[in-house]
Parts: structure tokens; sequence; C-alpha cells
């Protein structure tokens, strides 16, 4: 629903960025990057850490606590452009099981029942973010958005987590 767009932009705006990063190596993350020089970090976090998530918000209370200005933005999309973003770029949820698909030949059905349970592991991180529905976003709006949100703020860390999945 735009993460790498999102990474880009701030990218561009002069973020140290990087993807994917389990959420119990947030805070040596950045830890390691102040020491480095770099002021302003931003980390992407999806639903392909899904055994970690528990961890993420209690780890994003104690950086606040440590004095982190942390900024969470949680990119989301509705099921119908979900669902037409997953036919045209052909590659599978993270939490759809493609055995399960190609025995069934329901792949319609799984990407919806994925996209369901995505929404339920990631919603009090979304409740805790600030949500950008990308639904209707082109690129150039999505980067436009993001650099007004973090501009805005100057977080010395910017979260950005990903769902394929928008109620």
């Amino acid at each position: 629903s735009g993460k790498s767009v999102a990474l880009h932009a701030l990218e561009d705006a002069g973020f140290f960025c990087v993807d994917n990063l389990p959420p119990e190596l947030l805070r040596d993350f950045v830890r390691l990057e102040h020491e480095r020089y770099a002021p302003r970090v931003a980390a992407a976090v999806d639903v392909r850490t899904a055994q970690s998530l528990p961890v993420l918000l209690p780890v994003i209370q104690q950086m606040r606590a440590e004095g982190v200005q942390v900024r969470s933005l949680f990119l989301d999309a509705s099921t119908d452009t979900l669902m037409r973003r997953f036919s045209e770029t052909r590659r599978p949820h993270p939490l759809a099981n493609a055995a399960q698909i190609a025995a069934s030949g329901e792949s319609h059905r799984a990407l919806v029942d994925a996209i369901e349970l995505e929404r339920a592991m990631l919603a009090e991180i979304r409740e805790a973010s600030t949500v950008v529905d990308t639904s209707q976003l082109r690129p150039a709006q999505l980067r436009a958005r993001v650099r007004a949100l973090t501009d805005a703020h100057a977080s010395s860390l910017t979260l950005v987590f990903e769902s394929f999945a928008f109620k």
C-alpha cells in the first residue's frame, strides 16, 4: 500500500531508512544511527515480522520514555485496491499460504482471508499511528503526504507500518 514510495520520500528528505526491521532491533538501530550522526531515521515494519509485532508498541513506548521522538505512519488501502494491486504485481500476500491457494484454486478467497487476518494482527498498531489511506493516492501524492507529515514534526524516528489490508 505504498511502503516503498514512503521510504523513498523519507530518504529524499534526509532520513536514513531501513525496511523490514524486526521490532526487537529498533532501539539498537536508532541508537547506532544517532551515534553515526543520522538524526533522522525511518524504519518500515509490516506483517512479515508477525511473530515480533506484540513487542512493537512496548518498544515504541520505551523509546518515547527515553526521550526519542517517534512518529508512526500507518499506510493502508481498501480491500478492492489491494486486490487490484496484488493481481497487477502477481505477488502473494505475506500471510497467504501459497500451497493452500494452489491446492484449492481459490486464490481470491485466500487473499481476502489473509487481508482479514492482517487487519486483526495490526489493529493496535493502526490505532496508535497516523493513518494514511493510499487507496486513491498516486505515488506523487503519497510522497507529498509523507513529506508533509514528517517535516511538520522533526522526529528522530519515523516508523512506517504497511498494511496490505484496510477496512
